[in-house]
């Protein structure tokens, strides 16, 4: 089913077509608003019509707006040089429009565009034995957002989590564990029943650092103990899986908090006998050499070599890329593989990709770097990458704290009859919300600057902004309830801006479409804010409830249509569309 303008569009171009006695596709791509309202509501360009007819644009516009255009939805049609101007009935076009939001029921805005193909989406990506910190939460939110979007859109999706526990880092934690006993002693209390365990080990870690350029016979102890790991040895075994436990316990109740899912958590642990065969793979294709005593694979000039293995025979993460591609497409043979990784990788995946070419596998040109800026916080009035003033990371469960602590004092201030759980609720859901939708808004591969005051305002572009919109959407409701109004059937939606909102209503699943296809959810923040910017300019002049109960009915129709695709959109980035504020 068709729900969207595109509906009105294609018969306008399907019109066209039989008029001109000519094939027209793609012509309803090219119908949008004109400039100006006094121009009319839908505007259809003649340029591309030239070519195929021979004719001049403005030509074929005055052909075609003196043919018959017999929809009941069309009032008039005119000609502003080469543009084709179509006036609508607004009270047709409102009871359709409306008709198409309330058929879509709960899943408004879903399509077809990406029905039969399955997308993998890897996003997040931590490192074991480390907080998840607010440079995190880009490719984490973008990632989820892009899943939504894509499953929204049709498509299967596949959302995957690469969690970095594997390298040599983990042999000097597993050499923490004895070596340091008297600081910190790993069993006792166990890692699995201490408040913050993550913490306890990150602190080992920077002490072995510190002890280490003292000592160096240390960094030996920690190959060690990697390569007892490696080779499957019990005790380094246990220790590193219940490392490797309570991280995850530690990124899940973060994850949750976020509206966060994954399909498949895989570590870089899962490849390794696949490196191994990668690296033979490389060897018997003929692409693998020796340079400086490392093994490397040459692409172009443009590239560098990839470092597959080095002097000492260890592999790089570069080396794990490459299995886990092959792995996963054997394991989810997808048409789209995208990776939600930071602009600063944009080489590391030209190489990864571009290897993948090398080695025959047809599939590696649907791998997909779907890169981002980096988040900057304000350090001496200066906006730096991710740190504060003494270099220190920035931890993603601290910001959501402080984020929910200012919302609840604001919140607390401007609804003080509100009981403690009722504040505690909406202060969750708006302050997680705005650290959320700030990394929406923009496009992905801008720089994103972070400030915590701005982005909990509730006016301008901010996640409480749009919350505050629909908490407006649902009170109008609910006042309309004890009037016993009913919903109309919008024929009485004649006003500029209610034919306004409808069009913007109706673009509601274009615009998710376009989002899953450009893997970039600032298309719908963007869509949202502009939904709430038309609906609060209307509100302005116009009253929803009124002495007129068909106009009120009608106007209330509107509100629900509005409400459903703003909560819809919200959900779909991982905002919680809020009824009460």
């Amino acid at each position: 089913m068709r729900t969207r303008v595109r509906l009105f569009t294609e018969q306008i171009a399907q019109r066209a077509g039989a008029i001109l006695d000519l094939e027209v596709s793609h012509l309803a791509d090219a119908i949008s608003d004109p400039p100006s309202q006094e121009l009319g509501d839908l505007s259809l360009p003649c340029f591309q019509l030239a070519g195929p007819l021979k004719k001049a644009p403005a030509a074929i516009a005055t052909q075609l707006a003196a043919a018959e255009w017999d929809f009941p939805w069309i009032e008039t049609v005119e000609t502003a040089g080469p543009y084709l101007n179509f006036r609508l009935r607004r009270d047709h076009f409102a009871r359709l429009a409306l008709e198409r939001v309330e058929q879509g029921g709960e899943q408004w805005g879903a399509g077809q565009s990406g029905a039969g193909k399955r997308v993998l989406v890897e996003y997040s990506s931590p490192n074991i034995a480390k907080h998840l910190a607010i440079h995190h939460l880009r490719s984490t939110m973008l990632g989820q957002a892009m899943a939504n979007l894509l499953r929204c859109a049709g498509h299967e999706v596949i959302s995957w989590n690469h969690l970095g526990d594997w390298g040599t880092g983990f042999g000097k934690l597993l050499a923490c564990w004895d070596q340091f006993r008297d600081s910190d002693n790993l069993d006792d209390p166990p890692l699995e029943v201490r408040d913050d365990p993550v913490s306890d080990l990150n602190a080992l870690y920077v002490q072995f650092n510190l002890a280490s350029e003292a000592d160096p016979q240390l960094d030996s102890l920690a190959r060690d103990w990697f390569r007892k790991l490696e080779a499957g040895d019990p005790q380094a075994v246990e220790r590193w899986q219940r490392i490797r436990s309570v991280s995850l316990e530690k990124f899940d109740t973060i994850y949750q908090r976020l509206g966060v899912h994954f399909d498949e958590t895989v570590g870089e642990s899962h490849y390794q006998d696949a490196m191994l065969q990668m690296v033979d793979q490389l060897k018997d294709a003929g692409i693998l050499e020796q340079s400086d005593g490392a093994d490397v694979v040459r692409l172009s000039e443009e590239i560098p070599p990839m470092l597959i293995r080095k002097q000492d025979g260890a592999t790089l993460y570069g080396t794990r890329d490459l299995a886990s591609a092959v792995l996963r497409h054997q394991m989810f043979p997808f048409d789209r593989c995208l990776y939600v990784v930071d602009a600063g990788q944009g080489l590391h995946f030209r190489q990864v990709f571009g290897v993948l070419k090398l080695l025959g596998y047809s599939w590696a040109d649907q791998l997909e770097h779907a890169e981002f800026g980096v988040m900057r916080l304000q350090v001496d009035g200066a906006w730096k990458k991710g740190k504060t003033r003494g270099g220190q990371v920035v931890l993603l469960e601290d910001v959501l704290e402080q984020s929910v602590q200012l919302a609840s004092d604001k919140v607390r201030a401007k609804n003080p009859d509100l009981s403690d759980d009722q504040v505690s609720q909406i202060s969750e859901a708006v302050g997680v919300g705005a650290v959320i939708f700030s990394d929406m808004k923009s496009a992905r591969r801008k720089d994103v600057n972070f400030d915590l005051d701005k982005i909990l305002s509730f006016d301008g572009e901010t996640g409480p902004y749009l919350q505050y919109t629909h908490v407006r959407f649902c009170s109008i409701l609910r006042k309309a309830s004890p009037l016993n109004l009913v919903s109309g059937d919008g024929n009485r939606l004649v006003e500029a801006e209610e034919l306004v909102l409808l069009k913007r209503i109706l673009r509601f699943p274009e615009v998710i479409a376009r989002a899953a296809r450009d893997a970039e959810p600032s298309h719908l923040s963007q869509y949202l804010l502009e939904l709430a910017g038309e609906f609060n300019t209307y509100y302005a002049q116009h009253r929803v409830i009124s002495d007129d109960a068909q106009l009120s009915g009608d106007r209330l129709a509107l509100v629900e249509a509005l409400q459903r695709t703003l909560g819809r959109g919200l959900k779909l980035l991982c905002v919680e569309p809020l009824e009460r504020m």
